[in-house]
């Protein structure tokens, strides 16, 4: 008898932590807002068990925050916790990807420029969440061309703990009508796959390095209106 594997079904803890997860990338739950278990289930039509197991994944990831008595919050960063996730991802990022880069094929430099092209569309409609989708496939187009595992397994666990802020910062500038930041972002990731594309990867690789830098600058204006009085 021949068995051929389908896709699974998921479990009512997967689907919780993946429908939560979408919901603070997205900006539906921005940086600080509470999360009710009891309320979540509901919505999701699930019992609260998996929702608590969920949420217990997404604090391990940093991504949601638990306090005694008050619950959950989708968590907040100073501009110190900033900085220090941005000193890690230097250090683990440009080994990464010089270890990639070396590893890098035709293909990947092609769906580098595919989202390249996906991001500059969503940039384009105001599509926030798609901008950010786009911005992550762009980058993990190189990185997980890495053969650390343990090395990515900490990247993209950092870039989890930054995505709540990045699309309140999309969400603001897209509300403002400020492209500007955006457009620039399109532009260094032009110069970045270009740079893969002729083959020059040190260039490629400093140009990822003034990325970081840039977003770091990014992030801190966010923290900075967070805390200016409204």
């Amino acid at each position: 008898m021949a068995l051929k594997r389908t896709s699974l079904p998921r479990t009512a803890e997967a689907v919780a932590l993946a429908e939560l997860r979408d919901a603070i990338v997205r900006g539906d739950l921005p940086p600080g807002a509470p999360i009710r278990q009891s309320a979540a289930a509901e919505e999701l039509g699930l019992s609260v068990i998996p929702v608590r197991e969920a949420l217990k994944t997404l604090a391990g990831e940093g991504i949601v925050t638990y306090v005694p008595q008050r619950g959950y919050t989708v968590t907040e960063l100073s501009p110190q916790s900033v900085d220090g996730i941005f000193r890690i991802r230097e250090l683990l990022e440009g080994e990464a990807e010089a270890n990639a880069a070396a590893r890098m094929r035709p293909e990947d430099i092609a769906a580098m420029r595919t989202a390249l092209e996906a991001q500059r569309a969503a940039v384009a409609g105001v599509d926030v969440p798609g901008t950010i989708s786009a911005n992550r496939i762009f980058h993990f187009a190189l990185l997980d061309r890495c053969d650390n595992e343990w090395m990515l397994r900490f990247i993209r666990q950092l870039w989890e703990a930054l995505e709540p802020h990045r699309a309140l910062a999309y969400r603001r500038a897209a509300a403002a009508g400020d492209a500007v930041r955006a457009e620039a972002i399109l532009g260094e990731h032009e110069g970045i796959v270009a740079a893969f594309e002729q083959g020059d990867f040190p260039l490629a690789l400093r140009l990822l390095a003034e990325h970081r830098t840039g977003g770091r600058a990014d992030f801190h204006r966010l923290l900075v209106v967070d805390a200016a009085p409204v």
